[in-house]
């Protein structure tokens, strides 16, 4: 499966300010071990306890545009809203193991992706917090 996203009108040259999630599950915390923080592209991961970790990356869509390719054959698509924004979620399933998530989707000239096992409401909670 693939998506693309295009930017009408003038691309953003970074993200704007302070654009970050402003919502981490309770029980986790940042590892600054993983990700980074640029003027136009972010990846944060957050860690808990019991081992379960989430992925926040977001980036500027460049003029040429983005395209987002996923893996059809272990993953089920729907389509979802964050906030009024469309969105494509991946669901993953290992049998009586774990269940992984992936949300993707555009909102102002940035793409949007959270993936990550724990709870699909709490992964919900930090997508719409993301501006």
């Amino acid at each position: 499966m693939q998506v693309t996203y295009k930017v009408e009108g003038e691309p953003l040259e970074q993200l704007p300010d302070a654009y970050s999630e402003h919502y981490v599950q309770v029980g986790f915390w940042r590892d600054y071990t993983q990700g980074y923080d640029k003027k136009e592209t972010f990846s944060h991961a957050y860690v808990n306890a019991a081992g379960e970790i989430y992925f926040v990356d977001c980036s500027i869509i460049t003029a040429y545009g983005q395209i987002e390719t996923f893996d059809n054959e272990h993953t089920v698509y729907t389509t979802v809203k964050i906030g009024d924004k469309e969105a494509t979620l991946g669901t993953s399933e290992i049998p009586g193991q774990v269940t992984c998530y992936i949300l993707v989707w555009e909102d102002a000239g940035v793409s949007c992706t959270i993936m990550g096992d724990g709870s699909l409401d709490e992964l919900m909670k930090v997508a719409e917090s993301i501006y």
